[in-house]
């Protein structure tokens, strides 16, 4: 209980002129020792103005109810963690509040293992590095297996594009970078794993991934194992705990998406990172100098393939159909993928496009 300006005032007064201990008069406050000499220090400068409390005697109490009910969602939902908690149900409280409720509960973890120092690794700068990766896939209830490709700063870990796929080909890493680099502009260096869809596997010769890199200028470095993209690792099961559980039951990928791209912006923007004393990834993080327009990218991103066009007048590509215009059944004709834009050549002359789906 808050005592009265004055009181406060004759207490402070009597532990300045030591006719109070400090214990006891911390006691008679009902502070710690610590708030106490803030006090004092207050009164010296501002006199009776610096006694006064801007604490929230709230930010720190749960009524009955609340307890309930954070008790009964982390039973029903275990997944969730104090912080999600506390967001879903939108209790004015410190985080810290409601793990405290939840070790009392036994519905917390509070054994940590102590675990030798090692030294990490932390690009200088925003941009000096990037790691890409696909996050092992997730079973749906309705959409089935799905697959989440995203880049990463590794200076700041804010995460310039991510999306969630029903496939891991090529194209879909293709698809993330294009959109990545036009948000975000060109990295000196990529880190990603030596899958096929970014590495090529004969002895010779270089996968569409590496050719354009190449051509970018970009350093690609190979990361062996997964303990070597530590960060982007990290980040994957930060989204299987925080976003992944409630969104299990989406019946459609613009679900989904729609929901990862809400999620992304709060984790950029305004989620407070522990690595970084509690800055958020965007206030780490600059956009790179090294730009290319959509137009210049989408031009130097340009994949060519060949397809034969089927009696229905269709072709396929990437698992996908799309129609061709009467006339060219049977005929092989080019495909020209710019972006997000496809365009069906034959004879030297674009005769069709169509939007890429993915």
């Amino acid at each position: 209980m808050k005592r009265p300006i004055a009181d406060r005032e004759q207490i402070v007064l009597s532990f300045v002129k030591k006719e109070l201990g400090k214990e006891q008069a911390a006691q008679l406050l009902g502070c710690t020792k610590r708030t106490l000499e803030t006090y004092v220090k207050q009164y010296v400068v501002y006199k009776t103005a610096g006694l006064v409390d801007h604490r929230r005697s709230n930010n720190h109490k749960l009524s009955q109810e609340q307890i309930d009910t954070i008790i009964l969602l982390k039973r029903t939902q275990p997944w969730r963690s104090a912080r999600n908690i506390r967001d879903h149900l939108a209790i004015p409280v410190h985080d810290r509040t409601v793990w405290k409720l939840l070790v009392a509960n036994g519905l917390a973890h509070t054994n940590f293992k102590r675990v030798k120092a090692i030294i990490r690794f932390e690009a200088a700068n925003p941009n000096d590095m990037w790691q890409t990766d696909i996050m092992g896939k997730i079973t749906f209830q309705y959409l089935g297996d799905l697959y989440l490709i995203a880049t990463l700063d590794d200076h700041s870990r804010f995460v310039p594009y991510g999306k969630w796929f029903k496939t891991q080909g090529k194209m879909n890493v293709f698809s993330v970078w294009y959109q990545s680099l036009s948000s975000c502009g060109i990295p000196t260096r990529m880190l990603q794993d030596e899958g096929s869809q970014y590495k090529a596997r004969a002895r010779f010769g270089l996968a569409d991934y590496q050719w354009y890199a190449k051509q970018m200028n970009i350093e690609l470095i190979w990361a062996p194992t997964a303990q070597c993209k530590g960060k982007i690792e990290r980040f994957w099961k930060f989204v299987q705990r925080d976003f992944v559980p409630g969104i299990l039951k989406a019946k459609t990928m613009d679900e989904v998406n729609g929901a990862w791209r809400v999620w992304l912006a709060w984790y950029n923007y305004k989620f407070k990172s522990p690595y970084f004393d509690n800055e958020t990834h965007a206030a780490r993080y600059r956009a790179s100098k090294r730009r290319l327009t959509r137009v210049e990218l989408e031009t130097l991103l340009t994949i060519e393939e060949r397809r034969k066009v089927t009696r229905e007048s269709t072709i396929s590509l990437y698992g996908k159909h799309y129609y061709v215009p009467p006339g060219y059944i049977g005929c092989r004709i080019w495909i020209r993928i710019k972006g997000e834009k496809l365009f069906l050549i034959a004879n030297g002359k674009v005769f069709h496009t169509a939007r890429l789906r993915l």
